[in-house]
C-alpha cells in the first residue's frame, strides 16, 4: 500500500510523526517501538534535516520575489533589476550669503571664486559638523571692494551640504576593464558623486561621466556610470560593456571618485556657519588674507539614512511602471518622490478630471514635506518638481500645486483598570497606555490614505497589561482657523469626516477662546441646532446669536462675519473642533490627512472596585 506523506508541512513534530506513520503501515516496521528505541532518534534527525531544509527552501522562494524578501540585500537586488536604484545616504543642506569686504585693497581683481570644497563649521547638539560648497562660486567687485558669492545660475543663496570630501581612485585592469570597483564607505551620498577618468596616473586630463539615471539615450559612446549598493551596505561603481551600454574605460585609466561621506540626519538645525579658512585676494603687494562674511539663508535640512526596506518594496514597482516618464498620476507621484525623496515625506497627485472643481489639462500635487524643510526651500522645490514634470511629460499638462488639507483628530481613551492584576501602580499603566496610544497616532496618522481605526487603537491599548479589563475611545475632528486679525472676515472650514448630529445637552462644535470686540469669547453650536454663536469665556453669555453654521453630512463648518482681535495664549489660530459622526473611524479623502493633536487629548484609568 502506497504511504503519502504530506511534504509542504513545516513543523517538526508533524514532520516526525508524519515518518512514524510511514514506518508503521510498512509491515516490516510494525512491531518497533518508536518512542523507546534508537529509531526515535533516527526520526528525530531525519525530522530535523527535513523541516531545516524545507525551511531554507521555503525562505529561498520567499526572497525570490520583492513582496515577500525579508533580507534587505534580496529587497534592493530585486528593485535594481526593475531599474530602481534605492536612495543612499543624503546630507544635510544649507543655503548661505557670503561675502567678503577688501576695502581699499590696491590692486584688487575684478572677480574672486571660491573652488568647490570650500569648507564651513558647526556645531549641532554639542557635536561638531563640516559643510562645504558642492560649486564654484564668483563674485563681482561691487566698486567699493564689496565681493558678494552667486552660484552658476546667479543666485547669492549658496547652497552647501555637509560631510567630508573623500577620494578613491581605482585603476583599470588589462585583464578585466570591465570590473566592478568597491567604494568601502556605508555614509556616501551617492547625489554627490563626481566620477572622472583620467588617461594614466600622471595624466591631468579627465572626462566626466554620468550618473545612468540622468542619461537621456545610451549608445556605445555614453559616459555614463552605476553606482549600486551592494549586500554588505557599502557601494559599487560600474561602467557600461563598451558595445550598447555605454564607453567602458580602458585598460590603464585612472578612475577617481569624489564624494561626501555624511553624517546624514544628525546635523539637520545647524544654522550658524564660520569659515574654516580665509580667502586669499591678490594686491598689487601681493596676496592678502581676508575673513569671509557668512549669513544663514536656510537653515540646514533633508539630512536622511539610507532608503529603507519598506520604502524601496514600496516604491520600485512604481517607478518600474513610469518608466522615467510622466503619463498617470502615479507616474507623477512616483518620479517626484525618487527625485526628492529626501525632501518629502509624502506625495499626492491626481488629474484635474477627478479633483472636487474639475478643471482638465491639470495635474495636481499635494506635497507632504519633511518636518525640517524651510519655507524657502519648499518654494524652490515646488519649481525644481515643475521642470522635472516638463522635462518627463509625454503630454503637457499644467502642474498645480494644492496643500494637503489637515483635519487633526482628538482622542479621550477611557480604561478600566483592576489592580490586583498587576504590581504597576496605576500612573505607570496610564503612561504605559498614552505611550500605546501616541504610538498608534505616529504610525497611522500623518500622511496620505492612512485613516484612524478606534478598534486597531483600543487592541493596543487592551494589550498594555493584564490590569487592562476593558478600554473605550472618544473622538473629535479638529480644524485650525488662521483670522486675519481685526477684520470682519468669513471662512468655510472642510473637515475629514462627517460631524455629529446636534443635540440638547452639549455642544457639538466647539473653539479655543479668542478675543472679538474685547471681549474672551469661543464659538459653539446652540443646542439642538446647527447656528453656530459667539459665546462670552467668563459668564457664557450668548454675545452673537449667529456667527454661521455647520452641516453634519459634508462636514463642513461655514463661520460668516466673524471679527477676531486676538487669539488667547498668542497662537495664529483658532481650533474648532467638532463630535465626528462616526467615532469609530476617520478616512481622508483626496488631498485629505489626518493628524493626532495631543493637546486636547488624553488618557483616564476607572479603577475597578474589587471586594
Amino acid at each position: 500500500m502506497a504511504t503519502t506523506i504530506r511534504s509542504t508541512d513545516l513543523d517538526f513534530t508533524n514532520i516526525k510523526n508524519n515518518l512514524k506513520i510511514a514506518l508503521q503501515n510498512n509491515p516490516e516496521f510494525q512491531d518497533y517501538n518508536y518512542e523507546g528505541s534508537g529509531l526515535s532518534a533516527l526520526l528525530d534527525v531525519l525530522a530535523y534535516n527535513t523541516h531545516y531544509n524545507a525551511l531554507i527552501a521555503n525562505m529561498a522562494l520567499n526572497e525570490s520575489y520583492l513582496t515577500t524578501a525579508q533580507l534587505r540585500s534580496s529587497v534592493v537586488s530585486l528593485a535594481e533589476a526593475i531599474g530602481y536604484m534605492p536612495a543612499s545616504r543624503t546630507a544635510p543642506t544649507a543655503t548661505v550669503n557670503i561675502s567678503v569686504n577688501t576695502g581699499n585693497l590696491a590692486g584688487r581683481p575684478s572677480f574672486l571664486s571660491l573652488q568647490r570644497g570650500t569648507k564651513f563649521s558647526t556645531t549641532v547638539d554639542d557635536v561638531a559638523y563640516t559643510f562645504e560648497t558642492i560649486g564654484t562660486i564668483t563674485a563681482q567687485d561691487n566698486g567699493n571692494g564689496l565681493y558678494v558669492f552667486k552660484d552658476l545660475l546667479d543666485r547669492e543663496d549658496i547652497t552647501i551640504k555637509e560631510g567630508t570630501n573623500t577620494t578613491k581612485t581605482f585603476i583599470v585592469s588589462g585583464d578585466s576593464p570591465d570590473s566592478v570597483y568597491v567604494i568601502p564607505d556605508k555614509n556616501i551620498d551617492t547625489t554627490t558623486a563626481f566620477v572622472s577618468v583620467f588617461t594614466d596616473l600622471t595624466s591631468t586630463s579627465f572626462t566626466t561621466y554620468t550618473d545612468l539615471k540622468e542619461a537621456d539615450t545610451i549608445d556605445d559612446q555614453s559616459k555614463v556610470y552605476i553606482l549600486r549598493e551592494t549586500p554588505n551596505g557599502f557601494y559599487e561603481l560600474s561602467f557600461g560593456d563598451g558595445f550598447t551600454l555605454g564607453k567602458a574605460p580602458e585598460p590603464g585609466n585612472r578612475v577617481v571618485v569624489e564624494y561626501l561621506s555624511t553624517s546624514g540626519p544628525d546635523a539637520n538645525g545647524a544654522n550658524s556657519f564660520t569659515p574654516i579658512s580665509q580667502i586669499q585676494v591678490p594686491g598689487a603687494a601681493g596676496n592678502t588674507s581676508f575673513n569671509l562674511s557668512v549669513t544663514t539663508a536656510s537653515k540646514a535640512v533633508s539630512g536622511s539614512v539610507v532608503e529603507t526596506t519598506e520604502s524601496i518594496r514600496k516604491n520600485a514597482p512604481f517607478s518600474y511602471a513610469s518608466q522615467n516618464r510622466m503619463v498617470t498620476a502615479a507616474d507623477y507621484a512616483s518620479l517626484i518622490k525618487r527625485n526628492f525623496g529626501y525632501l518629502i515625506k509624502d506625495i499626492q497627485a491626481y488629474g484635474g478630471e477627478d479633483a472636487v472643481r474639475k478643471e482638465y489639462g491639470v495635474v495636481f500635487l499635494s506635497v507632504v514635506f519633511k518636518d525640517d524643510v524651510t519655507q524657502d526651500t519648499i518654494d524652490k522645490t515646488k519649481g525644481d518638481i515643475t521642470a522635472l514634470a516638463r522635462q518627463l511629460q509625454v503630454i503637457t499638462f499644467d502642474v498645480k500645486f494644492q496643500d494637503p488639507d489637515i483635519t487633526y483628530l482628538e482622542t479621550s481613551v477611557f480604561f478600566q483598570f483592576n489592580p490586583k492584576f498587576t504590581s504597576s501602580s496605576i500612573q505607570e499603566i496610564q503612561n504605559r497606555v498614552e505611550f500605546a496610544t501616541d504610538n498608534y497616532f505616529a504610525n497611522n496618522t500623518g500622511l496620505f490614505e492612512q485613516s484612524y481605526r478606534r478598534s486597531n487603537l483600543l487592541a493596543l491599548v487592551d494589550e498594555v497589561d493584564p490590569s487592562v479589563l476593558s478600554s473605550r475611545a472618544n473622538l473629535k475632528v479638529q480644524k485650525r482657523y488662521v483670522p486675519f486679525l481685526g477684520r470682519s472676515e468669513s471662512t468655510t472650514l472642510r473637515y475629514a469626516s462627517p460631524i455629529a448630529e446636534p443635540n440638547d445637552e452639549e455642544p457639538t462644535i466647539t473653539s479655543t477662546g479668542f478675543f472679538s470686540n474685547g471681549v474672551k469669547v469661543r464659538i459653539q453650536n446652540k443646542l439642538d441646532s446647527y447656528k453656530l454663536q459667539l459665546i462670552a469665556l467668563d459668564d457664557s453669555t450668548v454675545l452673537v446669536d449667529n456667527v454661521g453654521e455647520y452641516f453634519p453630512s459634508t462636514g463642513i463648518v461655514s463661520i460668516v462675519g466673524l471679527t477676531v482681535d486676538s487669539i488667547i495664549g498668542g497662537s495664529d489660530f483658532i481650533k474648532i473642533s467638532g463630535v465626528a459622526a462616526n467615532e469609530s473611524f476617520s478616512s481622508p479623502g483626496q488631498n485629505q490627512i489626518v493628524v493626532y493633536d495631543d493637546g486636547p487629548s488624553f488618557v483616564q484609568a476607572n479603577i475597578v472596585k474589587t471586594s
